[in-house]
């Protein structure tokens, strides 16, 4: 049986060089022979030699049973290994070397070896020598022997030296550990800075879009070594997922009402959760959670999103992450800052150039209803929109009213915008932009209510002023939070309504320009040229319809009696109040459909559509007596009045022109002037 390995190698067959407590056994043995030899004393050699061989062997055989048995690395075992090297020099400094015991210094390097190993070892080695060296000495206590005084004082050095040597080897330990430590530290710093610089070149390449946060947050959780990592983008009120690694079904978006990421957001500072278990903002996602660090990303003073970093299972994060986290952060934050100037840049660019062309579009409308859709289709490809509704002033009554729509029911054209109701109604009211993140039914303008408009998450209304007039007003709306409206889209807008604006006053004015053209300036009736297009334009339209049916169409002539010597009497003033009274009183009594014109001085003009002659004639008589009971005073404060005469005249069948009509009409008010005035013809 070999019990000190196989033969042919150095040292093998001892087990010296893989066993410290033989080794050091075996180095021991080679000092007592050398002091054998330098004694001359054959019987010291042999000791030597016996005891030493022994304890080798003895050695040996422990080394190779704890081996068997796996008891080598426990401290009991390696107190058993201890007793042969001391009782190998117990012995042999008895029988070797005379009275002068001069091997006993050998006991100093086994406690020292002893407690090289462990403070148990070392302890237990020293006193084992005390108690050798001072046993010999306790049966003849009071001597004053130098052998005996020697004795003591090794003694005593061989304690000091085992707890000496273990605080020493105890310190070269942590000395190691640290050493240790710091060169993981360097490593893991050198491959936090190789990241870093990644990250940078990365963020350097791109902007803030979410395509270009996916390569970031790999690299993050790829040479970071981080398990679950996550970049949200937005603002303080609501951000969205930018990129992540490690989720299986990550929060798409969220707001800053609850929850560790809630309070980075309402506070702007990082969080460091060591334990979520003790954070009590912490809100358990969709699987159990260790530590977590969220950091926001501010630049200059704003929030654009968050940087989260989280582990799962054993590992927890440190201070270490705490910092490297932080400085993503800023370097994160910092590029999508610039990602979002540029971008800002950019859009602000492509908005200028979307108002020019709308200004372009809606200039080149001068007709209301046009201008009105025109508007609802340029706005909506200027700024997206989920609603929209444009409402304009009807200048006959001074209300508002809706134009144009998107979104919303076509029933809602038409209807009225009250002052001061919803949206529009409290633009217009306020003059100003309207802002409503709350837009709830109760905010809906009645006349509207019906028509299950949908409801808004935000809803923007822009008045549309000019020259200090509001002409109307455009409302716009976004049913989710996800995409609400910029500070650039609303001053997009402001420029929109700036041009709006322009464009109706263009059109009303165009609108009373024309209106001008056909009006008599006086009396607000239609003029001579206005009269005669559009009665040749009835007249066309009578003679198709009378291959259907027979319709019959009357004209009347009115003519203000002895006008003339009232203008010479009374003056020019008082002619032009006679002319606009009797205007209001033929507009009072005459139909919309009916055409009422001023041809002349002191002469007016009606054709009736579908009325006959006896019709006429009814008509024109309640306009005489409405007159004769109007009045105007004169300078002097005198009542004035006066009488009017006319004449009526039905459309032939056999000729049915406006000439024959017109000549008719006028016959019978000759007739109705030589009978004596203030009367009613009939041709």
């Amino acid at each position: 049986m070999q019990l000190f390995g196989r033969p042919g190698q150095r040292w093998a067959w001892l087990g010296i060089s893989a066993d410290p407590y033989l080794f050091y056994t075996a180095t021991l043995v080679p000092i007592a022979v050398v002091v054998a030899l330098a004694g001359r004393q054959a019987v010291e050699l042999a000791a030597a030699l016996l005891t030493g061989a022994l304890a080798i062997a003895v050695q040996a055989l422990l080394g190779r049973i704890g081996a068997s048995h796996h008891l080598n690395g426990r401290v009991p075992w390696q107190l058993v290994r201890l007793v042969p090297p001391i009782a190998f020099v117990a012995i042999a400094s008895r029988l070797i070397g005379g009275p002068s015991l001069p091997l006993i210094a050998m006991f100093i390097p086994i406690v020292a070896a002893a407690a090289a190993s462990g403070a148990t070892q070392g302890a237990t080695a020293a006193a084992l020598v005390a108690f050798v060296l001072l046993v010999p000495e306790l049966s003849t206590l009071g001597s004053t022997s130098t052998l005996g005084l020697r004795a003591i004082t090794l003694a005593g050095v061989t304690l000091v030296l085992a707890f000496g040597t273990r605080r020493i080897v105890r310190a070269l330990e942590q000395a190691l550990v640290a050493s240790r430590a710091a060169m993981v530290a360097e490593r893991r710093r050198t491959r936090q800075i190789a990241a870093l610089e990644t990250v940078g070149r990365l963020l350097a390449a791109g902007g803030e879009s979410s395509g270009q946060m996916e390569p970031i947050v790999d690299v993050i959780a790829r040479q970071f070594g981080y398990s679950h990592v996550s970049v949200y983008l937005g603002d303080a009120r609501w951000v969205q997922l930018a990129a992540q690694r490690g989720y299986t079904t990550p929060i798409p978006s969220f707001d800053g009402s609850a929850g560790v990421a809630g309070r980075v957001m309402s506070s702007g500072q990082l969080a460091f959760v060591a334990d979520v278990s003790t954070d009590p903002d912490w809100i358990a996602g969709e699987a159990p959670v260790t530590s977590l660090i969220c950091a926001p990303l501010t630049f200059d003073n704003r929030f654009l999103g968050l940087l989260n970093v989280e582990t799962r299972g054993a590992r927890r994060l440190d201070e270490t992450d705490r910092s490297l986290v932080m400085i993503m952060a800023t370097r994160v934050a910092s590029a999508v800052a610039l990602g979002l100037d540029r971008h800002k840049l950019a859009s602000r660019a492509e908005l200028f150039r979307d108002v020019e062309a709308f200004g372009r579009e809606v200039t080149g409308s001068l007709a209301l209803e046009p201008l009105a859709r025109m508007m609802v289709e340029a706005i909506g490809r200027v700024v997206k929109a989920d609603t929209l509704v444009v409402t304009l002033l009807d200048r006959s009554d001074g209300c508002y009213r809706v134009r144009g729509v998107r979104g919303v029911a076509e029933a809602a054209v038409g209807r009225e915008i009250e002052i001061g109701e919803g949206l529009t109604g409290r633009a217009i009211r306020d003059r100003a932009i309207v802002i409503d993140d709350t837009q709830t039914p109760d905010k809906i303008p009645r006349t509207v209510r019906d028509l299950n408009v949908p409801p808004l998450a935000q809803g923007v209304c822009l008045p549309l002023i000019s020259d200090g007039v509001v002409v109307g007003a455009f409302a716009i709306g976004r049913t989710t939070h996800m995409s609400r409206f910029t500070d650039l889209e609303v001053e997009g807008l402001q420029l929109l309504a700036s041009s709006a604006a322009l464009a109706v006053a263009n059109a009303f004015l165009h609108a009373e320009v024309a209106e001008m053209a056909v009006r008599d300036s006086l009396t607000g009736l239609y003029n001579r040229r206005h009269f005669d297009a559009a009665l040749d334009r009835m007249l066309a339209a009578h003679r198709r319809e009378r291959l259907t049916g027979q319709r019959p169409l009357s004209a009347i002539f009115f003519d203000l009696d002895h006008f003339g010597l009232f203008n010479r009497d009374h003056g020019h003033q008082a002619g032009d109040q006679v002319l606009k009274v009797f205007a209001e009183v033929l507009v009072a009594r005459f139909r919309t459909s009916d055409l009422v014109a001023r041809i002349g001085g002191e002469e007016f003009v009606a054709v009736l559509d579908g009325a006959d002659l006896s019709a006429a004639m009814a008509v024109a008589n309640d306009v005489r007596e409405l007159l004769e009971r109007r009045s105007v005073r004169a300078e002097d404060g005198t009542e004035l009045r006066v009488t009017v005469s006319a004449g009526c005249a039905q459309l032939g069948d056999e000729d049915s022109t406006s000439e024959s009509l017109l000549r008719a009409a006028d016959r019978a008010l000759f007739m109705a002037k030589r009978a004596g005035r203030d009367r009613v013809v009939a041709a």
